[in-house]
């Protein structure tokens, strides 16, 4: 027993033991938000402001080893995460002027209140990443679709930038946004409402396109610029949505009809490229070549709304050549319980979503990440970028060596963004939370990231113009 007492006591002192500044050395990691503990990150991201999760004040210190950061957390046992000597928090008006707990009076004559940490690692990776990213700004319920917009800004800084708001169409919808290779000036979104259509950016030419008005006459979304930049598949959807009276989803979005269209830029022509009454295809990704066109399919029922829990895509391609489809579509991958969303190709890897049914993700708590080899047709979960929640949309840095996605893991309801570095041979890191200058700004701003996009560059600037075609 005497034994039992004295490990018991050996643990917890070299779990929490005070030095002679009255700072209490603890063995264990800090419990941090966002966690940023083990994350690998560019060498241009090394501003990651943090808090203590229980929402008290900080002070951080570190020092850099070859390719990792040491990152050094003291507790000062308050609200707020201050720290004027921390790199990752300076500016933060949480930190400002606040080097120490001086005048803290839930500290005062409390030494041992302060707790030092573990040193935890952040590891830099060489890989590049695109300087900027590209999202939409919604509420995630549908009450309050009509104040929204599309954002840009730097991953190196905070500073966020208005591409297009909805103030430029009368509040109407704008989304599907989606840029030519990652080129801020050749870009394209969809604006709803009146006088609504396609709006296409090419330099200094901005121009809303009616889909409608051309060939088959069928507007589109979801778009997906082919890598030699002259072509655009869309998929054309008839969308439907219902509300359920139990469990933990509250709406499911469902298609009642869709088909796979394609826009040459060239010559404005439209055209289908996939096209039959008794499926429902969507969702179309390009290989990295451009040789295959990528989409989902699912057979299409009488009864949609009824039969919704029945609904599971399947992945599809095929191949195109000089804006042709050639051949017939071939099956890629198929799940019986498992619906397929946003095939997203990087080499020969496709980072898909898949969901228990459906084909609108977002809404279903059980959606997660996949990633599909082609060379051996193997799926497998992404595990490490996965959580107890939702996780979406996503897309690849433009050399393929990170991804950004939706999760709603944070508090269920909002979605945030998340990026994770990818080796190229099928392994993630560690995802972390896209950085904000108030830590506090990821919980409380009241609004969904979605679409996320990589970027080369500022496509900000263009609002004014975008708004003269609405005029």
């Amino acid at each position: 027993m005497t034994s039992k007492i004295l490990t018991t006591l050996a643990i917890v002192l070299a779990v929490c033991a005070c030095n002679n500044s009255g700072i209490t050395v603890s063995e264990e990691y800090p419990d941090i938000f966002p966690d940023y503990i083990g994350v690998t990150i560019p060498a241009s991201i090394q501003k990651l402001p943090i808090r203590m999760a229980d929402g008290s004040k900080c002070r951080t210190s570190q020092r850099q080893v070859g390719d990792t950061l040491w990152i050094s957390v003291t507790s000062l046992g308050n609200k707020n995460c201050k720290g004027k000597d921390n790199k990752y928090n300076k500016g933060d008006k949480y930190n400002k002027g606040n080097n120490s707990s001086k005048g803290d009076k839930d500290n005062k004559g409390n030494k041992s209140y302060k707790v030092r940490y573990k040193e935890f690692p952040i590891y830099i990776s060489r890989d590049e990443i695109d300087p900027y990213i590209a999202y939409r700004l919604i509420e995630p319920g549908y009450e309050s679709w009509n104040n929204m917009g599309i954002y840009t800004r730097a991953l190196a800084g905070f500073e966020e930038k208005a591409i297009v708001t909805n103030e430029a169409n009368a509040k109407g919808c704008v989304n599907c946004h989606c840029f030519d290779a990652g080129s801020p000036d050749r870009m394209l979104f969809h604006a709803r409402g009146e006088k609504g259509g396609t709006v296409i950016i090419d330099g200094g030419s901005i121009t809303l396109n009616n889909l409608k008005s051309k060939g088959p006459q069928r507007q589109g979304t979801y778009p997906a610029w082919h890598p030699e930049g002259r072509y655009v598949a869309f998929s054309s959807n008839t969308t439907q949505q219902c509300f359920t009276m139990q469990g933990d989803q509250p709406v499911e979005v469902y298609d009642t009809e869709s088909d796979i269209i394609l826009l040459d830029t060239q010559s404005e022509d439209v055209k289908y490229i996939i096209n039959s009454e008794d499926r429902l295809e969507t969702f179309p990704g390009w290989s990295e070549d451009g040789s295959t066109l990528y989409y989902c399919e699912a057979p299409s029922f009488a009864d949609v709304s009824g039969q919704r829990g029945e609904i599971r895509y399947r992945l599809m391609g095929i191949k195109f050549q000089d804006g042709e489809p050639k051949g017939e579509p071939f099956v890629v991958y198929q799940n019986d319980s498992l619906s397929i969303s946003f095939p997203r190709a990087a080499g020969r890897y496709i980072l898909l979503t898949g969901s228990a049914f459906g084909t609108f993700p977002i809404w279903h708590k059980e959606a997660d990440l996949y990633l599909f080899d082609t060379s051996t047709g193997e799926l497998t979960s992404a595990e490490t970028l996965n959580s107890p929640d939702t996780e979406s949309y996503h897309s690849w840095s433009s050399n393929r060596k990170w991804v950004i996605f939706s999760s709603r893991r944070i508090d269920g309801r909002y979605t945030r963004l998340f990026i994770s570095h990818f080796d190229g041979n099928g392994n993630f890191t560690k995802p972390f939370l896209l950085p904000q200058k108030d830590p506090n700004h990821n919980t409380l701003r009241l609004k969904s990231y979605n679409i996320p996009e990589f970027v080369k560059g500022d496509a900000s600037g263009k609002e004014s113009k975008i708004k003269n075609l609405f005029q």
